[in-house]
């Protein structure tokens, strides 16, 4: 129903239900109170004719009665009457009386249908003498009052039809034409799809309100519209820019509801696959990560949270593709209704990934090749410098042999020799042969002091020859268990270090501080990695307390708990100390702040350290005051995989090896060279 039909609904149903009720009511009251004014009329004629008919009753004169009875018929709605005698008789009667005569009555009307029935008694001397039967007709009063509520009611509806006319007039002009402009408009701007159009400013305070509003939201939603499509351009913008695809998924179905433009040009399949073929996406998945995407996915859908996977895709070419996927779950009443994901293409990134793996696997290698140039260098840097005491040692006894006067003794003995027929005089009586014996004495005395200082440099030049054998053999067996992991006394390391290194300490007079915790549990290494790391940070100690001081020169090793599981060896020195812009650098590969460095030595310990399961750590104040390393080792558990069996031969024993007693054959063998 158009809204003219309802604002005539409106106004015509009120109008009319009140007309109905008015005439109603009306009618109501006029029945009423005609049927009263038929009552009293019809009571009052029965009183006056009952009183006239008492003379006529008492002296027995019908013709009277009659006569009078007859005068009833100027009252149109009384249609008949009867003089009724107590004993029953009829003394006259008039027109047509309905029923037998009743000889009785108490004067009230009663009403049957159309016809009003009375009886009133005919009273004479205070005794009743006769009942006068009347009975009316309130019909014909009905119809007048029906001509008459008729025109009532036709003037009504005239003059109600006549108001209703002018209020639809009215109402028309002032509500349902503006109601329906903007009706028109709404219509308008839904068929065009147009927020441009604007309804027309109606009068009157409502409509002038509405259609401002009305305006007002159509400007709201033209900008949200436009700010829409300006965000729905810049969403594919960004779409088209992202190097992957977004899509949309159902959770249940894993149906693909929406998939974005880039996965053509990617995977190289026509598009309208993605969206029609629900089991398509998870065709093209490689064979090898199928069942882990599937379980990937059934586990986020009934957890109801978002993941990340990479796995490989086989594109229409037969190329693959690693995708990563970040994927979200959307919910809906505690169960997952729907996937949302981006897949990224990363196959560049895992080419890459495949690529430095192999640089690091070689970056590894140069480290541990340069970690073992790095100890063969301190091995033979400090070869050399126990070569450099034996040089000297054998340089001072070759002068000394070059200085004693062999000649000059072996003359005194040719002399002897000589006169040895006549010693006793030649050493009696000859100038010369008196002398032999004072010079023998002295030449004696001095081959004695010469034989002991000879000796005191041989037994040097063995002393040196033991500690190469030493450096040596503690070399061998480092090498031969490079790999093997087994516990070992923490101490004995930082031992075998410090002792590699004695010479150059020596030579360099720096003061080595020891300080050990007796009751330090043994730790789970690799002995060989173990010792890199602890001759790379003595030989920097070195070179720092070179280049930053020329006396007081110290260097301390402390070895104390770390935490429950790991112990740590510090490594502290008052040499030229580290900057604090280089202490997060010194440990990056290639960093180095020496002349002739290679930035290998600590970037390997720390790494060799973490696959130890420790690692390495420096502090410093700043230039000058020093530095201090700290190797935290893991401590040896019981029952830990890493430690091969005793009877795996080399590795049994964890304590240092014994310096071998024998020449250079024992301490060298020739299928085993020195790194």
């Amino acid at each position: 129903m158009s809204i003219q039909g309802k604002v005539l609904l409106i106004v015509l149903v009120p109008c009319l239900v009140f007309l109905l009720f008015a005439g109603t009511t009306l009618v109501a009251f006029q029945m009423r109170m005609l049927r009263r004014d038929f009552v009293r009329d019809l009571q009052t004629v029965a009183r006056i004719v009952a009183d006239n008919a008492a003379a006529a009753v008492v002296f027995d004169d019908g013709r009277a009665a009659a006569e009078l009875l007859r005068s009833l018929r100027t009252k149109a709605n009384v249609l008949g009457a009867v003089l009724v005698l107590p004993d029953g008789t009829v003394l006259a009667d008039y027109g047509n009386p309905v029923g037998q005569p009743v000889a009785h009555g108490d004067g009230g009307v009663l009403l049957r249908g159309r016809e009003g029935f009375l009886v009133e008694p005919v009273v004479m001397d205070g005794q009743t003498v006769a009942w006068l039967n009347l009975v009316g007709d309130h019909t014909q009063v009905y119809s007048g009052l029906s001509r008459l509520v008729a025109w009532l009611l036709v003037g009504l509806t005239a003059a109600g039809a006549a108001l209703v006319g002018v209020c639809l007039v009215w109402m028309r002009r002032v509500v349902t034409d503006p109601l329906a402009r903007l009706t028109g408009v709404a219509q308008e701007i839904a068929d065009r799809k147009d927020f441009s159009i604007r309804a027309r400013e109606e009068e009157g305070r409502e409509l002038g309100v509405l259609t401002r509003t009305f305006n007002e939201v159509l400007s709201r939603v033209q900008s949200q519209e436009r700010a829409i499509l300006d965000s729905h351009a810049k969403l594919e913008s960004i779409l088209e820019s992202v190097h992957g695809v977004v899509w949309e998924a159902d959770a249940v179905t894993r149906h693909t509801t929406f998939v974005s433009r880039q996965v053509e040009p990617l995977f190289r399949y026509p598009f309208r696959r993605w969206i029609e073929d629900p089991a398509f996406r998870l065709e093209i998945v490689h064979t090898g990560d199928r069942r882990r995407v599937e379980e990937t996915y059934d586990k986020a859908v009934a957890d109801s949270k978002g993941f990340q996977i990479d796995y490989r895709m086989l594109g229409a070419d037969g190329r693959m593709i690693w995708i990563r996927e970040n994927v979200a779950v959307e919910s809906e009443d505690g169960r997952a209704s729907c996937l949302r994901g981006v897949a990224l293409d990363i196959t560049e990134q895992k080419r890459a990934e495949e690529q430095l793996e192999r640089l690091h696997r070689r970056l590894m290698e140069s480290s541990r090749l340069a970690g073992m140039a790095e100890v063969a260098t301190g091995i033979l840097h400090n070869v050399g410098n126990v070569l450099n005491s034996v040089s000297v040692s054998v340089n001072l006894v070759a002068e000394r042999l070059k200085r004693q006067q062999v000649g000059n003794l072996q003359r005194a003995v040719g002399m002897l020799r000589d006169r040895r027929e006549d010693l006793a005089r030649y050493l009696e009586d000859d100038p010369k042969g008196r002398l032999l014996p004072e010079y023998l004495g002295t030449a004696a005395g001095f081959l004695v002091m010469e034989h002991a200082e000879l000796l005191n440099e041989i037994a040097t030049l063995n002393r040196f020859v033991e500690h190469l054998k030493e450096i040596v053999a503690m070399q061998q067996a480092y090498a031969k268990v490079s790999g093997a992991y087994e516990p070992i006394d923490p101490a004995e390391l930082v031992d075998d270090a410090l002792r590699i290194n004695a010479a150059s300490f020596e030579r360099h007079q720096i003061v080595v501080c020891r300080d050990v915790d007796p009751d330090l549990p043994r730790v789970i290494v690799d002995r060989h990695k173990a010792l890199q790391i602890l001759i790379n940070l003595l030989g920097n100690a070195k070179h720092a307390l070179d280049a930053g001081r020329t006396d007081g020169r110290r260097l301390t090793i402390l070895i104390e708990p770390y935490n429950p599981e790991h112990i740590a060896i510090r490594v502290r020195d008052n040499g030229v100390g580290i900057a604090s812009e280089n202490l997060t650098r010194i440990f990056q590969h290639g960093f180095t702040t020496k002349k002739e460095g290679h930035g290998f030595g600590l970037h390997s310990g720390a790494n060799a350290a973490r696959e130890m399961g420790g690692h390495l750590t420096a502090t410093s104040d700043g230039i000058g005051h020093g530095a201090e390393f700290v190797l935290v080792l893991k401590v040896a558990q019981a029952g830990d995989p890493r430690v091969l069996s005793d009877s795996h031969p080399g590795h049994g024993d964890s304590h240092a090896p014994e310096p071998l007693a024998g020449g250079a054959s024992d301490d060298l063998s020739h299928d085993e060279p020195l790194p």
